[in-house]
């Protein structure tokens, strides 16, 4: 007999979907053959997407494309990937000298050449730039010079940012910037100082930020400058921000643009001594990017940038990162932030991720056109701790939604951070991402670089009253009972909602009673030969690149990708899916968790549940193999500088694809 839910109307099953989130539409969707309709009825897929996932970059595609049931499906897809740690591609995509990964395009520099690929859009070709021209026609003082040091800071709509220093009678350093999609070098900008220099841009203004060692009062200052991408010329005024909101870009403070603003939180306070009884908040402002300038700097309220307690436990600062990141269905900003205590006088540290929104209300501060000195001020007050007078009010109740406790070691072998290069975290799919080093130690000539995670999710119904027998009987009391009774504690709670996944390591590794020929290949693609130096990387919602140092100085790049939609051109099918699941470490077993390869693959129409890259159009080749730069209408296309190539990868070992 069919369930009652089936035999509903169509209209009654949409207005029941509308009450269920992402994950729980997902489920009802694979619960019969009956309910798969959900994911394929474009009216029914568009309603889901435009209301459970608006700012995600399938959303956006859909409104263009009008494949909403496809671009739905992609997106469920990609969370699933991530959360089963179960990539869906791993290529080799370069050899470099320098690399930036940012917005979905790879820009690396080898042999006096910048290349310029686009992963998320499965790009074959990539752009060239001639370093040596560019600078040629860029910084008449750069001509004929061959020791330079050429390194890019940023990619967003086109825009490239480099940084250009050389050496004459003295150093001279340079910001370099230009569009490759009109292939015209925009501004060059001479520089102060270089110390940790960042850049950021929109569609319409570009501001950058170097740390100066001192300033006019012989303290240390951030420098923020702007440009405005869409008049041209470099504003007058230049913004200072004090040392004490934190001088180290993704740990102590970050920077991003969202909505024509350039944001910035920092987690510290002050140099000076902590006291015991003091409550830490985060420090965040915003500086709306215009041709005004930065007139009107405004600062977030306290009451809304609780950061921890300082009786909470600890820390260990090298494991802490920071990011600001957007909410993909209610497009709200957020401070994501990791870090590593012992939480309650506890004998082994935990690793805890905690997300905070980002709030300005009337109770913010905003400075005035000619009062730069009295936002330095704000800045100061907000991050100034009370010596003589130490906070000691109560700590505010944290939202047991917003922090996710990570593995303490009780259950899964732990790495050091000097193991742990590259940590992510998918606040979307409620998972931690750890590339690590899973080297055998009695070999330090064989590296095996690993993926290593895990999700949580919420307890179904089911599992809830078992747990809450089972506590019932090993305490004689009600789950009720001891929450009315106990003291309220987040951890507690959290674990009352959430359910921990089990450490995962990916790929498996190696038998050695029976090796895997498959298996094998891929770790070589993980861990490319030869390359034993140090590893670094760059992530965002849908993939990951990391490097490995070679022999040489050169560094090898191999990307990973969570979504199925890219594809590489030349990449070999996976013979088998990988066993995903295996404990991380001899410690503690795991449970075994599949692959989420139903339904994978390439596609031949919108209803039959899967994504098939669009084939990029034919562009028109040259006799050396290369291809005209793309230049939009009106371009002189007079610059020698810029041309497309084949992809490097190309060249390479082919990489595997896991839906193919």
């Amino acid at each position: 007999m069919s369930p009652p839910l089936v035999k509903l109307p169509y209209e009654l099953l949409w207005i029941i979907v509308q009450y269920l989130n992402l994950e729980d539409a997902r489920a009802l969707n694979l619960t019969c053959k009956r309910l798969q309709f959900l994911f394929h009825e474009p009216n029914i897929a568009k309603a889901i997407l435009e209301s459970k996932a608006p700012n995600t970059l399938e959303a956006r595609r859909a409104q263009t494309s009008r494949r909403h049931a496809t671009e739905l499906r992609r997106l469920v897809k990609r969370r699933e990937a991530i959360s089963s740690l179960s990539p869906y591609l791993v290529a080799p995509v370069a050899h470099a000298d320098s690399w930036i990964y940012q917005n979905g395009v790879l820009c690396h520099t080898k042999d006096r050449q910048l290349r310029i690929l686009d992963l998320h859009e499965s790009q074959s070709t990539e752009i060239i730039v001639d370093i040596r021209k560019l600078l040629d026609e860029a910084i008449e003082d750069s001509h004929g010079l061959r020791k330079y040091k050429f390194q890019p800071l940023y990619f967003a709509h086109g825009v490239v940012s480099c940084l250009y220093v050389h050496r004459k009678q003295a150093q001279a350093s340079w910001l370099v910037i230009f569009d490759v999609r009109k292939v015209k070098i925009l501004t060059t900008h001479r520089l102060r100082a270089t110390l940790k220099i960042f850049v950021r841009n929109t569609e319409t203004f570009l501001c950058f930020g170097v740390f100066m060692p001192t300033s006019r009062e012989g303290v240390r200052r951030w420098i923020i400058g702007g440009y405005d991408l869409t008049d041209g010329g470099w504003l007058k005024q230049e913004l200072e921000l004090p040392e004490s909101i934190g001088s180290d870009v993704g740990s102590t403070i970050a920077f991003d643009t969202f909505d024509n603003y350039l944001y910035g939180v920092s987690n510290q306070t002050s140099l000076e001594s902590e006291e015991q009884d003091w409550l830490s908040y985060y420090t965040c402002f915003r500086i709306p990017l215009s041709r005004q300038g930065f007139r009107a700097v405004e600062l977030a309220s306290r009451r809304h940038m609780w950061r921890r307690w300082q009786l909470e436990g600890p820390l260990d600062d090298r494991w802490t990162f920071l990011r600001i990141t957007q909410d993909e269905t209610t497009s709200q900003l957020s401070v994501v932030e990791s870090r590593k205590e012992w939480l309650g006088r506890s004998s082994s540290a935990r690793r805890t991720y905690y997300t905070t929104n980002i709030v300005f209300d009337d109770g913010g501060q905003t400075s005035t056109p000619s009062a730069n000195d009295a936002f330095l001020d704000n800045v100061l007050l907000a991050t100034r701790s009370k010596t003589s007078q130490p906070d000691l009010a109560p700590a505010p109740r944290r939202d047991p939604h917003m922090v996710h406790p990570g593995d303490d070691g009780s259950e899964a072998l732990m790495f050091t951070i000097t193991r742990s290069p590259v940590r992510c975290y998918h606040h979307s799919c409620q998972t931690f991402v750890d590339l690590v080093d899973d080297s055998p130690g009695w070999d330090p000539g064989a590296r095996q670089i690993r993926l290593r995670g895990a999700a949580r999710r919420r307890w179904t119904p089911d599992e809830r009253e078992e747990r809450s027998r089972s506590r019932e009987a090993e305490t004689g009391e009600s789950h009720d009972t001891l929450k009315i009774n106990g003291p309220p504690n987040t951890f507690d709670e959290i674990a009352d909602i959430y359910k921990n996944e089990n450490v995962s390591l990916w790929p498996p590794a190696q038998s050695p009673v029976e090796q895997d020929p498959a298996l094998d290949a891929l770790h070589q693609i993980m861990n490319p030969p030869g390359c034993m130096g140090s590893i670094r990387g760059a992530w965002d919602e849908r993939s990951m690149v990391y490097s490995i140092e070679e022999t040489g100085g050169l560094s090898a790049l191999v990307f990973v990708s969570w979504d199925p939609a890219l594809y590489l051109k030349g990449v070999e099918p996976y013979p088998r899916s990988p066993k995903v699941g295996e404990p991380s470490g001899a410690m503690g077993g795991y449970q075994e968790a599949a692959l989420p390869h139903e339904g994978k693959g390439k596609s031949k129409d919108e209803g039959s549940g899967t994504w098939h890259p669009i084939p990029e159009p034919d562009t028109p080749s040259c006799a050396d193999g290369s291809t005209a730069s793309p230049k939009p209408a009106g371009s002189s296309g007079s610059a020698t500088w810029q041309r497309l190539v084949p992809a490097m990868y190309l060249s390479m070992p082919r990489g595997l694809h896991f839906a193919l």
